[in-house]
């Protein structure tokens, strides 16, 4: 057969002469194997005209190989199956790991786990590497969650205690990384309890399929994620396994507990660890400032200080890290003795300082007010900074000058930053959240159009910025201020890149709650939605609809974000706007359920609710009692 003749010419050649079965089997093997590009279709039609003309049964081993290694490039994974059902018909033929291998495959370059589970489940002696087309096709799934991963885990758990199957490296890995993201802790223990028993009955060389870098690694993922239960349950498990934990260790668990809040158990921790080595680890005492500060939890940063000055640690045993704590704790307490701090450090030794302490002091004064200073510190003179060091450099300072409402001499930086092609996605967002700070909604939502329309996609906290210019629109403070775009350059405006003068961010086109909700599900096609979008969203629509703004709330609950007490705070403003006391009585409820302390203004507005609804005088001075007795014993603590 001329092999460049069309396929077309070829099954109506077939369909008109008549010919023996060998001869039409060879005659659609070889168009089989002349298949080029790995037209998936094209063999597909060829295998389809085998079955019906009944030559399949002269397919061997390799020919199926081939067959399998063309279809699975398809985007049909079912007609692999269906070979290998086929397969299975012929009593001659038995279908081997490598075509498993090819179904599966093509399974997980489609997302298929759950097809590709079931597939597993036939196959009589699976090997290694099908599991790991399991966990890929987990890992491609478009409806990939907390329930998908379970079965994954399940069929993974079967294969290895029912068959004894112990898991590449490779797949351990993925697996364990998708269920770190999903902060299923509880899952990876048992994954990894089972891979490690298959291991010591296999009897391999292979070391030891988890040890402390691994252990390590999780850890500090749960430290990132704020999971401290789940960082607190592996380090259990670590020691359980008689694993030794290091440094990198104490200092990832010490960062889970500090993200969390969970400052009983750093201390705890951080006092085991004096006890155990007799020394102090900088990086640990860095983690309890660092994350105290984050928490606006002075005593305890303030403590951690007093801790150090009574071991007399000196300032030669310090690191860039814990200075620069060390300093930001100061600019919470007095910029100015901050800055005499950094002066000194200065003196000293110009390398005792760094562009982090810089930055602090830079937003300290911004937050002031002191434009003057703010200048001064920025052109402190170190050595030059690493490119990425210089962005956060600038970045500060464009927070600093909006916050002395030096509007021009912001976006004067974000220009310098733009002729350099600085400017990142954080940058963008900062410009958007100093322009809705100063109450410049309009030139903020140019921007962030501008972003849009040149396909640089705004990060979550541009949205969360534009989304609270949204709720504050119709609010009575924007519409006394004035937005005066004629004292801003237009020249300025052009160089920054801001377009869509045709926008008028008073007078939209479509409602503020229908604009706020067109955003949200834009953001939720490139941004996973976090705490703060969904409080400020819910802000928005509790002062237009509050039963919306609930149901935003019953979404965010049902995927699993719990909500802040500034999200509580915004229902019940709302409840108060539209004078609905059963319903605050609900929030606040739902609220104490989750243990969520309310804070004063939370207190504030559940007893306007209630005082706008006209209850009962004595429910009301109930709630008002409960809420002094509150609030005095937050302050005793305190």
């Amino acid at each position: 057969m001329n092999k460049d003749l069309p396929l077309d010419a070829l099954l109506t050649f077939l369909s008109t002469y008549t010919l023996t079965h060998k001869e039409i089997f060879n005659t659609l093997r070889t168009a089989l194997y002349n298949t080029t590009q790995y037209d998936s279709d094209k063999a597909w039609t060829i295998y389809e005209k085998m079955v019906q003309y009944e030559v399949d049964g002269h397919l061997k081993i390799n020919h199926y190989g081939h067959l399998l290694c063309i279809l699975k490039y398809g985007h049909s994974p079912s007609r692999l199956v269906q070979v290998i059902e086929n397969m299975r018909q012929h009593k001659e033929i038995t279908p081997t790991n490598y075509h498993y291998s090819q179904v599966l495959y093509a399974m997980s370059r489609h997302g298929m786990w759950k097809e590709a589970c079931q597939f597993i489940q036939s196959i009589p002696q699976p090997r290694p590497n099908h599991y790991h087309s399991l966990v890929v096709a987990t890992k491609n799934s478009r409806d990939l969650d907390i329930r998908v991963l379970e079965s994954m885990v399940a069929a993974l758990l079967e294969g290895m205690t029912q068959k004894g199957i112990l898991l590449d490296r490779v797949t351990r890995s993925t697996a364990i990384s998708l269920l770190a993201k999903y902060k299923q802790v509880d899952l990876i223990i048992e994954l990894l309890k089972a891979v490690d028993a298959v291991w010591k009955k296999a009897n391999t060389r292979e070391e030891r399929p988890y040890n402390l870098y691994m252990y390590t690694s999780l850890i500090a993922g749960c430290a990132r994620q704020g999971d401290s239960e789940g960082a607190k349950k592996l380090y259990v498990e670590m020691k359980r396994n008689k694993i030794k934990p290091n440094q990198v260790t104490y200092t990832a668990l010490m960062d889970a507990y500090g993200r969390a809040g969970d400052f009983t158990s750093a201390i705890r921790l951080i006092t085991s660890h004096q006890n155990q080595y007799r020394r102090i680890c900088n990086s640990m005492l860095t983690s309890l400032v660092v994350n105290a500060l984050r928490h606006d939890n002075l005593l305890v940063a303030e403590n951690a200080m007093k801790f150090m000055t009574k071991k007399k640690i000196k300032l030669k045993e310090t690191d860039g890290v814990l200075r620069a704590a060390i300093l930001w704790l100061k600019t919470k307490q007095d910029v100015d003795f901050a800055r005499k701090y950094f002066d000194e450090l200065y003196a000293k030794d110009k390398r005792f300082v760094n562009s982090i302490m810089v930055n602090h002091l830079v937003k300290a004064y911004g937050r002031r007010g002191d434009k003057t200073n703010v200048i001064d510190v920025y052109r402190t003179r170190l050595s030059v900074p690493l490119a990425e060091e210089e962005a956060r450099r600038k970045h500060c300072l464009i927070d600093a000058l909006f916050h002395c409402r030096d509007i021009p001499a912001a976006i004067g930086v974000f220009i310098s930053m733009r002729n350099q092609a600085m400017p990142d996605e954080i940058t963008m967002a900062m410009v958007i959240k100093g322009l809705v700070l100063n109450n410049e909604n309009d030139l903020a939502w140019k921007l962030f159009k501008t972003l849009q329309s040149n396909g640089k996609e705004p990060n979550l906290h541009a949205y969360t910025s534009i989304l609270k210019s949204l709720s504050d629109r119709g609010s009575c403070k924007n519409k006394r201020a004035s937005v005066n775009m004629d004292r801003l350059d237009p020249d300025l405006l052009k160089a920054a890149g801001i377009q869509f003068n045709n926008l008028d961010f008073q007078r939209p086109s479509v409602p503020i709650t229908t604009e706020a909700l067109n955003l949200f599900r834009r953001l939720t096609g490139f941004h996973q939605p976090n705490v703060y979008i969904y409080t400020t969203l819910i802000s928005c629509f509790a002062k237009n609809n509050i039963y919306q703004a609930i149901n935003i709330f019953e979404h965010m609950c049902s995927n699993e974000i719990n909500p802040t007490v500034e999200t509580y705070t915004a229902l019940l403003q709302g409840c108060a706007i539209f004078r609905n006391s059963d319903l605050a009585f609900k929030i606040f409820n739902h609220m104490c359920e989750r243990k969520v302390e309310p804070n004063e203004i939370t207190w504030r507005y559940f007893l306007k609710s209630l005082l706008r609804a006209r209850v009962d005088k004595k429910h009301i001075d109930i709630v008002g009692e409960l809420s002094r007795n509150a609030l005095k014993n937050k302050a005793n603590l305190c």
